[in-house]
């Protein structure tokens, strides 16, 4: 078995990143447990791998799961399926890493070394770590933002006033003369009891 490094660069402000070695006969479900553990990621959110050129764009995907929306016959094998040596091409072999498919946390994952296990070395394991990492749910501010802020329908704190006669003008003109405070005309009828 051949021990690859690759280096995992989060899309983000803080340049955090984390170089992580694993076997060439692990899977990517284990890189992707190992990638959310390095980042301290905790959550369960989907996920996916991307086999990735030399510009980052994104080729074949590794999904952590079907849900359901390849084309028929064209169904990607799942991360738990596929080795990480079944998609190792070059000495710089590149991944786009993609988790949470809500607030879209990217990943590059470039391979920087490849070698032998160290004798009684577990893997994956992260041999180098860079930066602090963005918490996971930083991101809900972000697309929250803006939301809710101004209430159109906030009546806030002014205050309402209306001249005599407005009534008049936006109810009808039979309401004001001869009607008690309700806008019964008559106001008798039902006796106090009722006021």
């Amino acid at each position: 078995m051949r021990i690859y490094r690759f280096r995992v660069l989060i899309d983000h402000e803080s340049e955090a990143f984390r170089d992580i070695e694993i076997g060439s006969e692990q899977s990517f479900l284990e890189f992707h447990k190992a990638i959310k553990e390095a980042f301290g990621f905790i959550g369960q959110e989907m996920a996916a791998f991307y086999v990735s050129d030399e510009n980052w764009d994104k080729g074949a995907e590794i999904p952590l799961a079907d849900l359901g929306f390849a084309e028929e016959g064209h169904v990607p094998a799942l991360m738990d399926q596929v080795l990480i040596s079944d998609h190792i091409r070059s000495t710089s072999q590149r991944f786009v890493y993609a988790y949470d498919f809500l607030h879209m946390w990217m990943f590059m994952v470039e391979l920087i070394n490849a070698g032998d296990p160290e004798p009684g070395a577990t893997y994956p394991r992260v041999v180098l770590s860079m930066k602090e990492a963005p918490d996971e749910h930083s991101k809900e501010d972000d697309l929250t933002a803006g939301i809710a802020e101004d209430d159109p329908y906030a009546l806030g704190d002014e205050e309402h006033h209306y001249d005599s006669g407005d009534d008049d003008e936006h109810f009808g003109s039979d309401a004001a003369e001869g009607s008690d405070e309700y806008g019964h005309e008559g106001g008798d009828e039902f006796g106090d009891e009722f006021r």
